[in-house]
């Protein structure tokens, strides 16, 4: 079997240890638990952990592992891009690389908008000192990408152990100060079943979204095989990160609280939100900390997908799927300083839009993507042999046929229901 991979002249290749891509991931796929107190009230405390805890299994088990196995036997820079054009032609490949890369620029906006909201919420500001904070955050993480993804990861690990301890911290005080069944109730009052898995479906599908994304910076990793290693840590880290917080936030306030959780609580406000179990259990001072972790979280989050998202359209482009400048790599650094600044400027416009308008478009792209990704697994199988894989000591999933029915056909199944 003949390796197959996707080389761009001028990218230079960067020494990432296992850590660096789980942290990478970790900022990817979560970078906090920031999203979740919206399905609270509108799921159910019940329904919202048994949401949180399957999920993992029937969405990001699967995901995980499709790219893992993709990403062993082609570790290509433009990740999903590649595969499906080995699978499926040049036609389905540049489909798949567009959803990816467009779904990319679509959503970083958001993250910088949340950063502006966080912010004025603990310093009263005009509407040109937001944008201004605006633009400082793009400028810093624009020169953070263009110094070179060794660069990136460094960040990126500095952030999430920042985030992991305050979650940790959320965790340890509410379980100890564990005082209501945070189960109950399962829904809320007058829903059925499917009121309440529709009601978080989405929001569960966007919290475990992302594992992907690191594919497309592979061509720059040394040693690739590091990747499919680094997606089997960050899975059930994030899935901890999520579920842990959530239970001891729910078990440690009173019966009737969870109606009132919100992205916009802990701060001040009468809903709930993490930053209230500390605010609560340790003291005012510990909002505002929390608050710092938030503002932290998204621009963690900002900072790998603006490395992400900045090599996809160049990937194309070098297969002159797009136009030629988008290429170009700078000579120092060999990084794609074009993509990246192009991808600012149109971060600066969409920071301007409505969360949830973002949101909804950036779905679509999402599970389109999910779809084709677990349809080329099936076929990648063919062009490559299980047997000769395992020679090569590269990373299959497990299960065999069945395992691999399962891996490829919950994506397919859950993105077509939502």
């Amino acid at each position: 079997m003949s390796q197959q991979t996707h080389g761009v002249a001028g990218l230079k290749k960067h020494d990432i240890k296992v850590s660096g891509i789980v942290f990478m991931l970790y900022c990817l796929v979560a970078a906090g638990a920031f999203g979740i107190e919206e399905m609270i009230p509108e799921s159910g405390p019940g329904m919202t952990l048994i949401l949180l805890i399957i999920f993992p299994i029937i969405w990001a088990y699967p995901i995980s592992n499709l790219v893992a196995e993709c990403g062993a036997v082609l570790p290509s820079e433009g990740g999903v891009y590649v595969w499906v054009k080995e699978a499926f032609g040049e036609f389905w490949g540049f489909q798949a690389g567009w959803w990816g890369t467009v779904s990319t620029y679509i959503t970083n906006g958001v993250y910088v908008a949340l950063v502006a909201g966080y912010v004025s919420q603990m310093i009263p500001m005009s509407d040109i000192a937001v944008e201004a904070i605006k633009i400082g955050m793009i400028l810093i993480f624009t020169i953070v990408n263009l110094m070179g993804l060794r660069e990136v990861g460094k960040v990126s690990t500095i952030l999430s152990v920042l985030i992991l301890l305050a979650f940790a911290l959320v965790a340890v005080v509410g379980l100890i100060n564990w005082q209501t069944n945070p189960m109950e109730p399962m829904l809320p009052e007058d829903y059925s079943i499917f009121d309440g898995v529709g009601g978080g479906i989405c929001i569960c599908i966007w919290m475990y979204c992302g594992y992907e994304c690191i594919s497309n910076m592979a061509g720059e990793v040394k040693n690739p095989q590091v990747i499919p290693k680094g997606l089997l840590i960050a899975m059930p880290l994030v899935a901890l990160t999520y579920i842990l917080p959530t239970l001891g936030g729910l078990a440690c306030m009173p019966e009737g609280s969870w109606m009132n959780w919100s992205t916009e609580g802990g701060f001040g406000s009468d809903n709930v939100g993490y930053a209230t179990i500390l605010t609560t259990h340790l003291g005012s001072v510990w909002g505002y900390i929390f608050l710092v972790i938030a503002i932290i979280s998204q621009c963690a989050i900002f900072n790998t997908y603006l490395a992400s998202g900045s090599r996809g359209f160049f990937v194309l482009a070098d297969d002159r799927l797009c136009p030629q400048f988008l290429v170009k790599v700078s000579k120092n650094r060999g990084v794609p300083y074009v993509g990246i600044l192009s991808l600012a400027v149109v971060t600066v416009i969409l920071a301007q839009s409505d969360f949830t308008t973002l949101v909804n478009i950036e779905v679509v792209f999402i599970l389109a993507l999910y779809i084709i990704l677990s349809i080329a697994v099936i076929k990648l199988r063919k062009l490559y042999p299980v047997e000769e894989r395992r020679a090569r000591g590269l990373y299959v999933m497990p299960g065999g046929k069945a395992g691999l029915a399962f891996f490829a056909g919950m994506p397919i199944l859950i993105a077509v229901i939502a």
